[in-house]
C-alpha cells in the first residue's frame, strides 16, 4: 500500500510539474517555449559547486568594451572547483546594460576548455535581467577554461549589451568529488 501511495504521488507531482512547465512564462503567447530552469533542479547524481563567473577578475577582450556587438568578443578565465569531473551546468548570465532593438540580438556561445556546451541568444526582450541556460556535455576535469564567446556581429544600430562583473553571473557546476583514499579497501568500503 505504501509503494502505490508513494508511486501515486509521484504521478501527481510529475502531472502537475508539467502543467506548470506548459505554461506562457515569457509571456509570447506560445506555452512551453521558455528556456528557463530553475536553479538546483537537475537530478543527476553528484555533488555541485558555485563559480562566479564571468566578473572583474576574468579577462574581457571586447571590441568596445563594455559593450558587446563584435563578432569574437569575449571574457575568460580559469577557475578550479573541488569536483574531480563536472557533466552539467546551470549557468545564470545578468545583463546589466541593453539597449539590442529592430531585431538585433547577440549570439553567445558558453565554452569550457574549448568546447562550446551550450549557448544563448540574447534579445531585447531579455531586458537588464537574467538569462539562464542549462547544459549537459561529456565529462571534464578541472582545472577549467571558462568562457562566454560572442559568434555574430550585430548589425549597424542595432544595439549592443554588457554583462555584470560584480559576481552576479554565475555557474552552479554538477560532478563527482574525487575520493581521498584510492586503496581498494576504501573503494568497497564505499558499498
Amino acid at each position: 500500500m505504501r509503494t502505490l501511495a508513494t508511486a501515486s504521488l509521484a504521478l501527481l507531482l510529475l502531472c502537475a510539474s508539467g502543467a506548470v512547465l506548459a505554461a506562457d512564462l515569457d509571456n509570447n503567447g506560445v506555452a512551453g517555449d521558455e528556456n528557463f530552469f530553475d536553479l538546483g533542479v537537475f537530478e543527476g547524481a553528484g555533488d555541485r559547486e558555485l563559480v562566479q563567473f564571468p566578473t572583474s577578475g576574468d579577462t574581457w577582450e571586447v571590441s568596445s568594451y563594455p559593450y558587446w556587438w563584435h563578432v569574437g568578443d569575449t571574457v575568460y578565465g580559469d577557475h578550479t572547483v573541488p569536483l574531480s569531473c563536472i557533466t552539467h551546468a546551470d549557468v545564470a548570465l545578468k545583463i546589466s546594460y541593453n539597449v539590442l532593438s529592430g531585431g538585433g540580438h547577440v549570439d553567445i556561445d558558453y565554452r569550457i576548455n574549448g568546447v562550446t556546451v551550450g549557448s544563448f541568444i540574447l534579445v531585447e526582450g531579455d531586458g537588464e535581467g537574467y538569462v539562464y541556460g542549462s547544459f549537459d556535455f561529456d565529462p571534464v576535469a578541472p582545472p577549467f577554461e571558462l568562457r562566454l564567446y560572442e559568434t555574430n556581429l550585430v548589425d549597424p544600430g542595432a544595439g549592443s549589451i554588457s554583462f555584470d562583473e560584480t559576481g552576479l553571473c554565475t555557474v552552479d557546476f554538477f560532478g563527482t568529488t574525487p575520493v581521498g583514499d584510492s586503496s581498494w579497501s576504501s573503494v568497497k568500503s564505499l558499498f
